[in-house]
């Protein structure tokens, strides 16, 4: 399976829906209240709004020419961070590829992103009991820190905050479009 991995746009919003209200409605079952409706978080109309939004870059996979996953990253959000820490907003995959590598892709583009912009780590935030999630960030190499938080908007789920620190690129090992220019 060949995974691209590329920049979102707003033609993209439609296959990104798809897969955020796919990956919520089976991924936070049973953690985040019944009632918190994935298709009015992820209405197409705010998805647009913030995909306009320039302090977020975003990307998605695809397979075969359809989107299966997305990420939005950035600097951090976080009251306490510095300003060389970045944070991965939103990760989702299509429950049909989770553990196909689509994930990894979209960690290691947003990854390669934040160390071309000069960030030194990169935190995000998972739900604490899903535990596939925070089984794949810990794979990633991310690392518990100890904050927590709750957010009204997901029904007050506890979240967990994740750190990992981001070497520098070095040309042995930078991402092949950076080694070209």
């Amino acid at each position: 399976m060949r995974i691209e991995v590329r920049a979102a746009t707003l033609d993209d919003v439609e296959g990104i829906v798809a897969v955020a209200v796919q990956a919520w409605e089976k991924g936070f079952r049973g953690i985040v209240p019944a009632e918190i409706d994935a298709r009015e978080a992820w209405a197409p109309d705010r998805l647009r709004a913030r995909l306009r939004d320039d302090g977020v870059a975003r990307a998605v996979a695809e397979v075969g020419g359809r989107i299966v996953g997305f990420v939005t990253f950035g600097a951090s959000r976080d009251r306490d961070a510095g300003r060389r820490t970045g944070e991965i907003w939103a990760l989702n995959v299509h429950p049909d590829l989770w553990r196909h590598g689509v994930g990894r892709a979209l960690v290691q583009h947003a990854l390669d992103e934040l160390r071309r912009l000069r960030f030194k780590e990169v935190s995000l935030w998972t739900l604490a009991d899903s535990e596939r999630a925070r089984a794949f960030y810990a794979a990633c190499g991310f690392r518990p820190d100890g904050a927590e938080q709750r957010r009204r908007a997901l029904g007050s789920p506890l979240e967990v905050r994740y750190r990992l620190g981001l070497r520098p690129l070095t040309p042995q090992f930078a991402p092949k479009a950076l080694k070209n220019r």
